[in-house]
């Protein structure tokens, strides 16, 4: 057995809290997933696969020979070995060790084990627990508890007491955990947390350079909130009782990968109130993204289009029959009288698309920019009727004909400024594209209500008869190694 030099991935997890609760900086926690997740798509290719089938803080370490665990945080990438393979089992060998004959581990750790490995209730959990898919729900359990300082449920003695004796099976069955905050969005004051996030906090501050002044805390708190959240729904649409629904190892490990690659731009993004760019997971959603930001570009593209061609096709088209038309105008006591050059009527009715766009400026995916926009548009409306109506044209009719058409400039801008807001590409779900079965929310340490605890987790989980109990009893933390 090879001897490796480091901690724990539980010992290493309080040294490296950026709060008092225990949690990890997001994007430490994503990292570190993406490189679990790895190793856990590599086993698929020893000697025919192999489920680790107790993924726990405990039996994650982290190799610190070259560097220590906090350098790996500040590299970014992390050393990471599975030990105690003690409840292994391969995926397609029919060995006859007593693990393998009977499914059975040798103590999964209950806080992070899939349900399928907490009972023998329900018909097939042997074949089930022969799957990788047991691995991708305790390492996001591991994640979860990285990421929120506690794992995804409560099952503690005192927790069980409180859920009415329901086993550990039940409660992940029938109850979904709640969806992590992390250590930004549970942070009373931000400041305090970026304190120990020198990158995150590099990232805030050139994101920050950009905008018109300094964002509130509450701000930067939401924004990084709002990437966060990317994180925690590829960790949710892990922690599902389907093993069907799963992701594999290796889309997880892409959509953290993407995750972490792009954390800066989306912090910058989410700043601007711009869309994130999104981290699908698995090639579905993946190819979706694609799809909806082709089909939305394209849609971008044709009505920023139009108002192009509205506009300076209106003005111009307007100069060419204004060109040296005989007009008057006050100029001062005086009033000039002379010829109109039509380069000057089309820039005046020019001065609504150019309002919009310098008005709006970057805000071109939000609310607030298209109402920018919407003002800028009539301002520079505003100031080119100002000058038609100070003009004495050579008939009524002319003078009509040019009001008409600056009504046209007016709301020309408007189906761009329309469309760059309402088909901005909005942050797709990082999860699966087939959405898990809808079951009650059970948060930290909250008393499960009786008829809110109805399993729509699966139809193995309806089969499971009330009054079975998981043949898994929960371990003592001073004995987590029984057998």
């Amino acid at each position: 057995m090879e001897w490796v030099e480091g901690v724990t991935l539980e010992e290493a997890a309080r040294a490296l809290a950026v709060d008092d609760e225990g949690r990890l900086s997001p994007l430490t926690v994503a990292r570190i997933g993406r490189d679990l997740f790895d190793l856990l798509a590599r086993m698929a290719y020893v000697e025919g696969g192999l489920a680790h089938r107790d993924v726990a803080p405990r039996n994650i370490m982290i190799d610190t020979g070259q560097l220590s665990a906090a350098d790996q945080v500040e590299e970014g990438a992390f050393q990471l070995v599975l030990i105690d393979f003690g409840s292994a089992v391969p995926l397609e060998s029919a060995d006859s060790s007593l693990t393998a004959r009977w499914g059975a581990p040798l103590g999964a750790t209950a806080d992070f084990a899939a349900p399928e490995m907490l009972t023998d209730d329900v018909s097939g959990a042997v074949a089930r627990r022969r799957s990788p898919a047991v691995d991708v729900y305790a390492a996001a359990g591991v994640l979860y508890q990285l990421m929120e300082g506690h794992p995804p449920y409560d099952l503690s003695f005192a927790g069980r007491s409180q859920r009415e004796g329901r086993s550990a099976y039940r409660i992940k069955t029938e109850f979904s955990p709640e969806t992590p905050a992390g250590a930004h969005g549970s942070a009373a004051d931000v400041r305090a947390v970026l304190a120990s996030e020198p990158e995150v906090a590099v990232a805030v501050g050139r994101a920050a350079a950009e905008l018109d002044g300094a964002p509130a805390p509450h701000r930067v708190r939401a924004a990084l909130s709002a990437v966060d959240d990317q994180l925690a729904e590829v960790l949710v649409a892990c922690l599902v009782p389907e093993q069907s629904r799963r992701p594999r190892a290796r889309e997880v490990r892409e959509a953290l990968a993407l995750f972490c690659s792009q954390y800066a731009d989306n912090v910058a993004r989410s700043l601007r109130g711009e869309p994130l760019a999104a981290c699908p997971l698995g090639e579905a959603a993946a190819t979706a993204v694609r799809r909806r930001r082709r089909l939305r570009r394209a849609a971008r593209v044709a009505a920023d289009a139009l108002s192009a061609a509205v506009a300076v096709g209106g003005a111009v088209a307007v100069g060419l029959l204004t060109q040296d038309m005989a007009v008057s105008f006050p100029a001062g006591h005086a009033v000039w009288s002379g010829l109109m050059p039509g380069s000057a009527v089309s820039a005046a009715l020019l001065l609504p698309l150019a309002g919009a766009l310098i008005a709006r400026g970057r805000e071109r995916d939000t609310g607030f920019g298209f109402a920018r926009g919407l003002l800028g548009s009539l301002l520079g409306g505003t100031v080119a009727g100002l000058l038609a109506s100070l003009t004495a044209w050579p008939s009524e009719s002319v003078s009509d004909a040019l009001y008409a058409v600056l009504f046209l400039a007016v709301v020309a801008p408007l189906p761009g400024l329309v469309a760059d807001w309402a088909l901005a590409l909005p942050p797709l779900s990082s999860a699966s594209s087939t959405a898990p079965l809808a079951r009650p929310v059970l948060p930290w340490g909250a008393v499960p209500s009786e008829d809110r605890a109805i399993s729509t987790a699966s139809r193995e989980a309806l089969a499971l008869e009330t009054t079975s109990e998981a043949i898994y009893e929960l371990a003592d933390e001073t004995n987590e190694e029984g057998v």
